[in-house]
């Protein structure tokens, strides 16, 4: 198991510019698979992800072409029957196992979607049942599951409570449904400003998702999606980690291409930095951010921006007071636990953290101490626990691979912004 391990830093006001989102790009590449036409996708990331979800839609009749490195184009879907069952694995990624299925949905052949061992944990539940319900043939309730379409459309109760990629998948596998499809929500939408990610990339394809009220979605039946032309924006999360490497560092940070306008809620976390002391500044698409102080803690809800609740309790731990966090109860279905996982390789370092099913509190200021800390095979885990680097040299991260899932270049960034880091031998 590849370990890191994080020496010294010499951080002195870097400007980065971070890969396209992966989150945006996960939704293009679904899309441009039922579009007709042909889709190009620029500033593409480069990761085990989407790598997998490229290599989907191939098996499922798209033709994707490699133009040069961050750019494809993607020739969408003209045979919703194929001559032999599909095999897709989508290795590590959640978000594409809900994605593909709904995109498989619409094919009258039969499909078989699995994945890693560790993702055929993750509920899938809520997308079976609704595929069923809307007419699919759907064998499971967890991967590997094997299904037939065509989907027909119809009315189908979908519970939100856990996780927005279930409702996404449905609203792009809808667009195709032989007649319109009523969604109907029950329970408390988690992340819903991913919800509105997934609607906007619809609408760059020219389709249409009408919402009737808070808990109802119109998707009209049998719709002709066209193919598009796309430059995909920074993604925002993996620009956290330059934001908190800054402000560990004592020192400002550029972050070039910022997308302001995402409604990912991720993108307002320079917000959440600057209401703990940081000073931000805003400069067409660069963000500025600066140490002015000793960070402060906050209460703050992160039930819109799950994804960096990682970077956010690293920086807690450094900062002064007491750091709550709440409304992240849809933590526990990502690569990992992320709130049990997290909390326990943190306290391994002597921090004070405590964490009950919906939320993490964390006491600043704790003396901490060298420790061996697992990513727990979780790409968003690797890349918080090494920054802690930055104020305890020598820290060491098991499962260092992991960042492959989202961010491959990952170590290779930090080195460009003066963190060094070294892969540890272990023992054959």
């Amino acid at each position: 198991m590849p370990k890191r391990q994080v020496v010294s830093h010499t951080i002195d006001s870097p400007t980065v510019t971070v890969p396209g989102s992966k989150y945006l790009a996960n939704r293009y590449i679904a899309l441009a698979a039922i579009a007709t036409g042909t889709t190009r996708l620029s500033n593409l990331p480069q990761n085990d992800d989407i790598e997998a979800a490229l290599e989907a839609i191939s098996q499922l009749g798209a033709v994707v072409t490699d133009i040069e490195p961050g750019v494809v184009e993607i020739q969408g879907i003209t045979h919703y029957s194929l001559s032999d069952t599909a095999h897709i694995n989508c290795r590590d990624s959640g978000t594409l196992s809900r994605f593909i299925t709904a995109v498989a949905s619409n094919l009258s052949s039969e499909v078989v979607v699995d994945a890693s061992e560790q993702m055929r944990q993750r509920p899938m539940r809520e997308v079976s049942q609704s595929l069923r319900d809307l007419g699919v043939s759907v064998d499971s309730n967890r991967l590997p599951i094997t299904l037939k379409g065509p989907i027909k459309g119809g009315e189908v109760e979908l519970d939100t409570s856990r996780s927005s990629q279930y409702l996404s998948g449905l609203l792009i596998a809808c667009l195709k449904a032989e007649t319109e499809t009523v969604l109907m929500l029950k329970g408390k939408t988690v992340s819903s400003s991913y919800i509105q990610l997934t609607k906007n990339a619809i609408e760059k394809f020219g389709g249409v998702v009408e919402e009737v009220s808070s808990t109802q979605l119109k998707v009209p039946a049998n719709q002709q999606l066209k193919a598009a032309d796309i430059n995909i924006a920074s993604d925002v999360v993996s620009s956290s980690y330059f934001m908190a490497a800054g402000l560990l560092a004592e020192t400002s940070v550029t972050l070039n291409a910022f997308d302001f306008d995402s409604p990912q809620g991720e993108s307002k976390f320079y917000q959440v930095l600057e209401k703990m002391g940081a000073a931000v500044e805003r400069h067409d698409s660069q963000l500025f951010l600066s140490y002015q102080r000793p960070l402060s803690g906050i209460t703050v809800d992160m039930g819109d921006m799950p994804d960096v609740v990682p970077t956010l309790v690293v920086l807690a731990m450094f900062a002064q007071g007491e750091t709550h966090i709440t409304n992240i109860a849809h933590l526990a279905f990502k690569e990992s636990n992320r709130i049990v996982d997290l909390c326990d390789e943190l306290n391994k370092l002597g921090a004070n953290i405590d964490y009950d099913e919906d939320s993490i509190r964390v006491k600043g200021g704790q003396t901490l101490s060298l420790a061996e800390l697992s990513s727990c095979h979780d790409h968003r885990l690797a890349m918080s626990f090494a920054l802690i680097g930055i104020k305890l040299p020598g820290i060491t991260i098991t499962d260092a691979q992991a960042v492959e899932k989202s961010f491959p270049r990952y170590w290779e960034f930090l080195q460009q912004i003066g963190v060094e880091t070294q892969v540890v031998a272990t023992a054959s």
